[in-house]
């Protein structure tokens, strides 16, 4: 056993493999492997103080020499298990620090990079990360000046860092420093919505924080703002001037599209608000759906509530209108299709025939006789997680707990229908919603907190370029381009099982199988 307490970081000598550090909460140990086990001594301290904790650790120039980074902001050098020196390198944590051929660099919470001779002696140059010393072509904005340093690599020539703020950067020596890809931070990210007009889309995330992405090729944030509570949904307004914002407190917001400023908010729930809608035209409804198993229905003019949508029995999960809006269609957790006139919050009783008569002015339904078949053979009520519908209501893109993208024909009326699947979340896919010209299908992962983009090309149009994914099958002229997966998936196990294949390969035969030479006594 390591400690009682968390290790943060685990780092192997490179120049002897038997031996390694590991570092934590008011831990520094150096282990050399014996026979098939590991012999631990703690770092000798002396007369230099405390053993403090360690955020970070590396090491030098030589096999006896480490360095790690304290809580205190100092820098420890080691020779063996023995500190000899403390420097001070930032104000607050040391997170971060990487190896150079002849020197260090350093990161900390203080928002700082630095520059260290191979002894740090001298520190050579410092980078503070501020929106003022992004380069022009970096991708996106910095959510605030000096963010936390939690991650630092170099990489031909160049310092990478990643941020808690989910930022990578890349810093040049010389001093610019370019932003190139950022996302969102600790949690998940489920609200995701797509402009009616334009090629951007808004997400919003327990990380408190609402974002605008444009999805043309420049593919950066274009917007972003802090808010008090993390949220799990948003929406545009029919004319793409007003975002609604469904927060995780019970409350929800519409802000200005353009400034992210608030126009108006209200909170007449306490759980989590897990979908949010405009009425198409002229957007004079907003439908607001809770984990409290009800939907209010507010007048966007008159700003009041005027509709409560009641007899669900579990937690609201999807919500469609119809073309007029004066109706809406409800799923919930307890797999429930339901229907409600608006705005007073009527229950319908609606037959599934007449269901597929009536025009929608979106689909993310993901039950009813029209979805049937997205639906996998061995799966919980809960696995399909999202769901969207092309304008010309041909193609319905889901998102399930498996990672998958697939694309269905529609309706996929009777089970386990035809598809194409798409690999590219390393988690579940929480929300898929397609462009308002259905050129690109948006998607968004739970824990990965993930924002991907995925090209729809018709077919018997599609390029022969690569492809990132993993498509399901390319034979498409034999069956129309969705082949059945159905059998494939039908046997996959979905249930993780570690160290299901060998470690390393095995040879001869297995002692219990042995033939044994019989002793004296049976002869």
């Amino acid at each position: 056993r390591g400690s009682k307490d968390k290790i943060f970081v685990v780092k192997i000598n490179p120049y002897m493999p038997d031996k390694l550090i590991t570092v934590g909460i008011k831990h520094m140990k150096f282990w050399r492997r014996a026979g098939g086990g590991l012999i631990g001594r703690k770092g000798c301290i002396g007369a230099l103080g405390r053993t403090d904790t360690m955020m970070c650790a590396v090491y030098g120039w030589t096999e006896e020499m480490a360095f790690s980074g304290t809580s205190t902001g100092d820098v420890c050098i080691w020779r063996d298990v023995f500190l000899i020196k403390t420097v001070k390198a930032h104000d607050g944590p040391v997170f971060s620090m990487h190896a150079l051929e002849k020197g260090f660099v350093t990161g900390g919470k203080d928002g700082v990079v630095a520059l260290w001779d191979d002894t740090f002696e001298r520190c050579l140059k410092t980078y503070a990360i501020k929106r003022a010393a992004l380069a022009p072509g970096s991708k996106g904005l910095l959510l605030e000046d000096n963010p936390s340093i939690r991650a630092i690599s170099l990489g031909h020539g160049h310092i990478l860092v990643g941020t808690k703020n989910g930022e990578i950067l890349e810093v040049d020596k010389s001093g610019p420093i370019t932003l190139l890809v950022q996302g969102h931070m600790e949690g998940e990210v489920w609200g995701l919505a797509t402009h009616p007009h334009l090629p951007i889309c808004a997400t919003v995330s327990d990380d408190k924080t609402l974002r605008i992405w444009d999805l043309s090729p420049s593919h950066c944030m274009l917007a972003v703002r802090k808010l008090k509570k993390g949220g799990r949904c948003c929406c545009f307004s029919p004319d793409g001037k007003a975002l609604a914002v469904g927060l995780n407190d019970g409350s929800f917001l519409i802000v200005n599209a353009d400034t992210l400023e608030d126009l108006v908010s209200f909170q007449h729930r306490k759980d989590v608000i897990s979908e949010i809608r405009f009425s198409p035209g002229a957007g004079k409804y907003l439908a607001v759906a809770s984990c409290d198993n009800f939907v209010d229905i507010y007048n966007v003019m008159s700003s009041k509530r005027v509709g409560i949508c009641k007899g669900a029995s579990s937690y609201i999960t999807h919500m469609d209108w119809d073309i007029r809006g004066k109706l809406l269609q409800v799923n919930t957790g307890a797999k429930e299709q339901l229907f409600f006139e608006a705005p007073r919050g009527k229950k319908q009783t609606i037959p599934s025939l007449e269901v597929e008569k009536i025009g929608w002015a979106s689909w993310t339904s993901v039950l009813g006789s029209c979805c049937e078949g997205i639906w996998p053979i061995i799966g919980e009520v809960t696995d399909v997680t999202a769901s969207c519908l092309t304008s010309d209501s041909k193609v319905l893109a889901t998102g399930d707990d498996f990672g998958f993208v697939k694309l269905f024909r529609y309706p996929a009326k009777g089970k386990f229908g035809k598809f194409k699947r798409y690999v590219a979340h390393s988690t579940h896919v929480t929300n898929v919603r397609w462009t308002y010209d259905d050129s690109l299908l948006v998607t968004v992962g739970g824990a990965d907190t993930s924002l991907m983009l995925w090209t729809y090309e018709m077919e018997g149009h599609r390029d022969s370029r690569q492809c990132d994914s993993e498509e399901s099958d390319l034979d498409s002229e034999e069956d129309g381009g969705y082949d059945s997966d159905v059998t494939r998936e039908n046997e996959i196990n979905y249930t993780i099982k570690a160290l299901s294949t060998n470690i390393r390969p095995m040879f001869g035969i297995k002692p219990h199988l042995q033939q044994k030479e019989p002793t004296l006594d049976e002869r």
